[in-house]
């Protein structure tokens, strides 16, 4: 295909516009009266690198945004930048097992694709704006507190849009289906990218907090009786 296009492209710069430009007609089969039937096999070349094309500007630009919502929710670029890693693993997760299910490039799908990002950081900026927040100054006791004020919420958010997915993915028009399949396998591996991926990483080599006076805040033991921490007032820290 790509060799007939560079030869008809090559047509239309040596003959010029006078004779208005060539394009390829693939043709078939026969009908009754032995004339040849046009098919659209180049209709679909062509429409293969408009999906493409399609999905691959949709992830890029799903991605820069994403990216930019996590700089500003959380302000680190380290925390936004492992962000944006965990949900890139988990989008090239969900192509790869739709490519193994032996699903096409199509429509649908390309749509699809253009609007995965979105579902995926999801889960992802909860976790990172909670561990941002945290007032613990070791990564690892920052993560401990991200997990323990939004890992109940993030799950709960993850299983009603699993159910919805499910319903989703039961109905019998095919655009409806693929979509509740490709949103199912979505929230479910960003959410488990997003926990067992982005958490351990941020709570190795994430960002430690900056106290104004440039002192850590002292480390105060949690209590599992009580539902919060105590954040150490200014009298403490001095």
């Amino acid at each position: 295909y790509d060799d007939y296009e560079g030869l008809v492209d090559e047509i239309n710069e040596a003959v010029g516009t006078t004779l208005g430009d060539a394009f390829q007609v693939a043709v078939g089969a026969e009908d009754p009266g032995g004339q040849p039937l046009a098919n659209n096999k180049w209709i679909n070349m062509v429409l293969q690198e408009l999906y493409v094309r399609m999905s691959t500007v949709g992830v890029v630009i799903g991605i820069s945004i994403a990216f930019v919502v996590l700089v500003l929710s959380t302000r680190n670029l380290l925390a936004a930048s492992i962000s944006v890693l965990s949900i890139a693993c988990a989008l090239v997760t969900v192509i790869g097992i739709t490519v193994a299910m032996g699903w096409e490039l199509g429509s649908s799908e390309a749509i699809c694709l253009m609007t995965l990002t979105g579902f995926a950081v999801d889960y992802v900026v909860h976790l990172s704006h909670s561990y941002m927040e945290s007032t613990s100054h070791s990564p690892l006791e920052r993560t401990h507190d991200a997990l323990r004020d939004m890992g109940i919420s993030v799950f709960w958010g993850m299983l009603t849009s699993f159910v919805a997915a499910l319903a989703l993915a039961s109905c019998q028009l095919q655009f409806l289906s693929k979509f509740g399949y490709f949103f199912l396998l979505t929230i479910t591996f960003a959410y488990l990218w997003a926990l067992l991926f982005l958490m351990p990483l941020l709570a190795t080599v994430g960002p430690r907090s900056s106290p104004a006076d440039g002192r850590a805040v002292p480390h105060t033991p949690y209590n599992s009786n009580t539902t919060s921490r105590k954040v150490p007032d200014a009298t403490e820290v001095a």
